[in-house]
């Protein structure tokens, strides 16, 4: 009798399958975490899960995929099959993987760099911080210290102080950026002096990184600075609106809702802001320009932030042709919490949302703050993070990160289940004063 066994030949049309599709999710991260509607459950299941277990199948499946399949791959000139590619060869056990992955790193273009870096930073792969933390040599090419730092940032490992403090003082913009950034997240390893020389930078996009890390480190030149840089029509003004918006007090709220009415030109990214304020007078703000053709979505989605207004049924309108998206920003207006295609965002009637918000605001004392029609609280925070769509969640954790000095942090370019866990740690948090306007605390 014939003994039949499993052919064990790899299944290469499969795997070829299982490659395309990781690719596509590796093409749609971006879209998935800009999402205006998808809440974090449903982009784990729509887009991780999937992305892992295929990048596992690729992994594991059998040494001859490397050779045949990862490394050509590896060398092409596209961001998602390199992406795709290191992250299959850095989940496969033999270290040839890792070692030519570091490699490319080390000696490939800039551009190509930063699609290494992107896989390296979300990579699963035990011990990974060892090898990357070799990378930061002062004597490293710029271009490969600043993307070390961003992987490290993500894989949540700390440079060191040493480091991170010549990091800091860098001669390259690239490198000091995202120093910054690593300031944010773990202040204690920042030192305060070079954070705030960040503030006078020449770069906008360093001052609203050094702004950033100076407020978790409770510094007040930080928020002075914030408050000085509101009308700046840059990427420092519009982290400047957004922390306004987060922590300031009642006539910063006020300033918004003024700049709102007075700057044209800065209403797109006020409404914004304002849909983190939590304040009736923002809701009320935002209320003119329901039905306005180009900031109706922005106006609704902010009102909806604050009330906890759900538009369905007669209280939602369906996009009409002259209702067009707003147009892209410039460059340099973009930041970490740019919102997304404003072509998702639903549309209120007006009319409708009038009458209900006539009975609601009675609810709503002028003086307290809200967050989807809850009182603010430090659970409530928490748990937003977890229920909010995708592309509301970044200005919430680094609020929490503010709050809480840095101790606790979600990183939200990071995987979800990593969030997740990240988040469970912060629901020991009380908040006490640090729930205050970010000027009654901060004294450093």
């Amino acid at each position: 009798m014939w003994a039949f066994r499993p052919d064990p030949s790899p299944r290469w049309d499969l795997l070829e399958d299982a490659f395309d599709e990781a690719r596509y999710q590796w093409q749609q991260r971006a879209f998935f975490f800009e999402s205006a509607t998808l809440l974090p459950g449903q982009v784990a299941e729509l887009h991780e899960e999937r992305l892992r277990a295929f990048i596992d199948m690729l992994a594991h499946s059998s040494p001859r995929v490397a050779e045949r399949l990862l490394l050509p791959n590896f060398q092409e000139e596209d961001r998602e099959c390199v992406g795709v590619a290191a992250m299959a060869l850095l989940a496969s056990e033999p270290p040839q993987g890792l070692t030519a992955v570091l490699k490319e790193l080390r000696d490939a273009a800039p551009e190509r760099q930063g699609w290494v870096a992107e896989a390296l930073a979300l990579s699963e792969r035990p011990g990974l911080a060892c090898p990357l933390a070799s990378l930061l040599s002062p004597k490293a090419p710029p271009e490969v210290q600043a993307s070390t730092l961003e992987a490290l940032l993500l894989q949540g490992h700390p440079p060191g102080e040493a480091v991170l403090t010549e990091a800091l003082a860098h001669p390259g913009p690239g490198v000091r950026l995202a120093a910054l950034r690593a300031a944010r997240r773990w202040p204690r390893d920042a030192e305060a002096g070079r954070v705030r020389q960040g503030l006078a930078s020449g770069a906008p996009e360093l001052r609203a990184a050094a702004l950033e890390a100076g407020l978790v480190q409770a510094q007040r030149p930080a928020w002075q600075a914030c408050q000085a840089a509101a009308e700046a029509p840059d990427v420092m003004g519009r982290t400047a609106r957004l922390m306004l918006a987060l922590g300031g007090e009642d006539e910063d709220i006020s300033r918004l809702v003024k700049l709102l009415a007075s700057a044209p030109a800065l209403r797109p990214d006020t409404l914004w802001a304002l849909g983190f304020s939590g304040r009736r007078i923002a809701a009320e703000a935002c209320l003119p320009w329901l039905e306005d053709p180009l900031l109706g979505g922005l106006a609704a989605e902010a009102f909806c932030a604050i009330t906890g207004l759900v538009l369905k049924d007669g209280l939602r309108r369906e996009r009409e042709e002259e209702d067009d998206p707003l147009p892209p920003l410039d460059e340099d207006l973009r930041t970490p919490v740019t919102p997304g295609p404003e072509d998702a965002l639903p549309l209120a009637r007006a009319s409708e949302v009038e009458r209900w918000w006539s009975e609601a605001r009675k609810h709503l004392r002028p003086d307290s703050r809200v967050l989807d029609g809850r009182p603010f609280t430090a659970a409530s925070l928490v748990e937003a993070l977890e229920t909010l769509p995708m592309r509301r969640r970044p200005p919430l954790a680094l609020e929490l990160a503010i709050r809480t000095g840095g101790q606790y942090a979600v990183e939200p370019r990071g995987w979800l289940h990593v969030q997740r866990r990240q988040a469970a740690e912060a629901r020991c948090w009380s908040g006490g004063a640090s729930l205050r306007p970010f000027a009654t605390w901060m004294s450093r």
